[in-house]
């Protein structure tokens, strides 16, 4: 179950935008629960003060009181990974936002031209986020998402799976027992026995590799240039997204 709001003051446009997800799940069996809110201030109260959260926000840029940019801002200083919509009349007011992470922009002179392929783009993307993979660790069987894995080592003939702030030690060998395509999923071999998610680098100067929770990962000299291409193509096609 996804857990969406709109935050639009146009209520028929909120009414229509909220049809217009509900039949485009329903056409992916995805659940979902949508919430419309009229005002910054209302979302707000009900993130702050009630402690509800989103797993994605429609965001109407030009909202009476607190505007969409203001109110984006004092959500994702508490929720990181919230996925942002901008919804506007106003083009130029678009690059104010571009700090904070936003997944797409809906124009409203072309709302009915590009919702349907906004869309489909952030299915695709919850499907990478909500797509899990059983690995062996110790004595149980664990699904993990493929998001939430930031790199792979093996180590000592096993293979450790490392995630945001803990370290897994599974009962495989190698990198051959991970059971899923890591080319195809935008991992990367930057030294023998170490696999990086592409979607967790953060920055890389020289033979440094900084992930996206701080950790260091060092790159094999031979393989750096062929990195930084694959890097590049990896954020060009996040692009085209």
């Amino acid at each position: 179950m996804f857990n969406i709001a709109i935050c639009e003051d146009d209520k028929n446009f909120a009414l229509e935008l909220n049809k217009t997800i509900y039949r485009k799940f329903l056409n992916y069996n995805l659940k979902c629960k949508i919430q419309i809110f009229y005002s910054g201030e209302d979302i707000l109260h009900n993130i702050f003060d009630l402690g509800e959260r989103y797993d994605i926000i429609f965001f109407d840029i030009e909202l009476p009181g607190v505007d969409g940019i203001e109110v984006a801002k004092n959500i994702r200083y508490l929720d990181e990974d919230s996925i942002f919509i901008f919804i506007t009349y106003l083009n130029e007011k678009v690059y104010e936002a571009l700090n904070l992470n936003i997944f797409h922009f809906i124009r409203k002179d072309y709302f009915h031209k590009e919702i349907d392929n906004i869309l489909e783009l952030l299915i695709k993307k919850l499907d990478y986020l909500t797509k899990s993979y059983l690995f062996s660790i110790g004595d149980e069987e664990i699904y993990f998402k493929l998001h939430d894995i930031l790199y792979f080592e093996v180590l000592n003939r096993k293979l450790i799976l490392n995630t945001e702030d803990k370290k897994h030690i599974s009962n495989y060998r190698s990198l051959k027992d991970i059971p899923f395509n890591l080319i195809e999923n935008y991992f990367y071999e930057v030294y023998r026995g170490v696999v990086i998610n592409l979607n967790h680098v953060r920055d890389f100067k020289d033979d440094k590799i900084i992930l996206s929770n701080d950790a260091v990962i060092y790159i094999a000299r031979r393989r750096s240039n062929d990195f930084k291409q694959e890097f590049y193509k990896f954020i060009a096609s996040k692009r085209e997204e």
